[in-house]
């Protein structure tokens, strides 16, 4: 009996032995207790701390440093023997891994802590999702915030790419298309952007504002993006044109939803000034449609907004809805209106030394509400341009001692109201009083 006993033993501990070697081994969850979500930054450049590749890189959980491999003698390896931390994310694959002993965190997915890790490397949403959105989130240091109305760092710099990002992502078709689609398989700049886009409506940040300091880097670096010309709407058309140029999709969605068609006629010198005679007929498609302000001369130092010019954005209008000549003997007629009508409000003087300074100033009168050719709009997006005079000489630029800076402000739908965005600050702001700012774009959305 004992005999059978010490067999029956001797057996289970060989079986035990053999499940060992065909069956991963689970990780000690202990080490999940070590884990700091406060250090980590996911929007950073994803590459190795030590060796600077960004091929199969991990994230340590416990300090947020990037380290290449988990083999014996790679940097995250080494790194978790000598800091004693033990828990890394890939960066690519998305799993789970302790270290050294080289163990994959499997089910994963039943540890609420990793699954808000994943979130943050890469959010993904179903269409239910999207029927909530907006909503009030939480980040971690329970600091509310408004999802898809989120601040961003360093203003400072990147002002007009922060404006640009958050007008397409108010966008509804365009940001549908970027929350419900994975876009691996479409080359970085899709990729980059559609992160950019996920990230503005994740409700579940860590922060309540993002850093999108690396992608416009990408831009400038890897896409050809011309820092020396940049203001919103430039940005705005050269990233509206690089998505048509890398996607058939995203370029279709575009061409449905803001791009318009205008008629241009011109008419000879000698002839009536008649659309029956025009000398030369063209159509051209738009993205955005430039309204010209009256001519206007800087006020000097010490005037207040009372002594600024003002004009109603409908007289801006009648250069494209009246049938009339201009002065150039030209006419301009909308003959396709989009859902989303982007207006650039045209302030600079771009052969002036100090563009700047020598701005034009004048106020634009708008109220939420706009109709033309008997379509109605309703402001979705209001770009401002406010001057930052420098504080020391390090600091001017060919603009002189002041400089440009872009807020945005938002529509929020659901709330009916106004939500202002500068640098990461978000402040709710009144419709009626809008206007007092140097509106410089617009984004209207037709209205059912």
């Amino acid at each position: 009996m004992e005999v059978d006993n010490k067999r029956k033993h001797s057996g289970s501990e060989l079986e035990q032995e053999v499940l060992k070697k065909i069956r991963p081994q689970e990780p000690n969850y202990a080490y999940l207790e070590t884990v700091v979500r406060e250090k980590l930054d996911f929007d950073t450049e994803k590459i190795c701390c030590i060796t600077l590749s960004p091929l199969n890189v991990y994230c340590c959980l416990v300090c947020g440093h990037f380290y290449q491999g988990r083999h014996e003698k790679s940097p995250a390896f080494i790194h978790s023997i000598n800091e004693n931390h033990h828990v890394f994310l890939n960066l690519t694959s998305l799993k789970f891994y302790i270290l050294p002993q080289n163990i994959q965190i499997l089910h994963g997915n039943k540890v609420q802590l990793l699954n808000s890790i994943k979130f943050a490397v890469y959010p993904t949403y179903c269409l239910k999702d999207l029927e909530s959105f907006p909503k009030h989130c939480f980040d971690l240091s329970n600091r509310v915030y408004l999802n898809g109305f989120i601040g961003f760092t360093n203003a400072a710099t990147y002002a007009y790419a922060h404006s640009v990002l958050l007008v397409i992502s108010h966008m509804v078709p365009l940001r549908d298309h970027f929350l419900l689609n994975h876009f691996d398989g479409q080359g970085e700049f899709i990729k980059r952007l559609s992160m950019c886009i996920k990230k503005i409506w994740s409700p579940k940040l860590f922060k309540p504002y993002l850093t999108v300091d690396n992608f416009v880097a990408y831009l400038k670096v890897k896409e050809g993006l011309n820092s020396n010309l940049i203001d919103p709407r430039f940005f705005l058309l050269w990233l509206f044109n690089k998505i048509c140029l890398n996607s058939k999709q995203l370029k279709s969605i575009l061409n449905q939803s803001c791009k318009g068609k205008v008629k241009i006629a011109e008419f000879g010198k000698e002839l009536e000034r008649s659309i029956s005679v025009t000398s030369n007929v063209k159509i051209r498609p738009f993205w955005v449609l430039t309204l010209d302000l009256p001519e206007f001369s800087p006020f000097e130092d010490g005037n207040s907004v009372d002594n600024l010019p003002q004009i109603r954005i409908t007289k801006l209008l009648t250069k494209f809805t009246n049938s009339k000549p201009t002065s150039t003997n030209t006419v301009f007629e909308l003959t396709r209106l989009p859902q989303f009508l982007i207006f650039h409000f045209n302030r600079f003087d771009c052969s002036s030394e100090h563009p700047v300074k020598s701005r034009n100033q004048t106020l634009v009168e708008f109220s939420g509400e706009l109709e033309i050719l008997h379509v109605k709009y309703r402001l979705k997006a209001n770009i401002i341009h406010v001057v930052i005079k420098s504080s020391c000489a390090d600091e001017k630029t060919a603009n002189g001692d002041e400089r440009s800076h872009w807020v945005t402000q938002l529509y929020d739908e659901k709330s009916e109201k106004w939500i202002e965005v500068d640098g990461i600050n978000t402040t709710e702001r009144d419709g009626e009083l809008l206007f007092l700012n140097e509106t410089f774009m617009q984004v209207w959305e037709k209205q059912d």
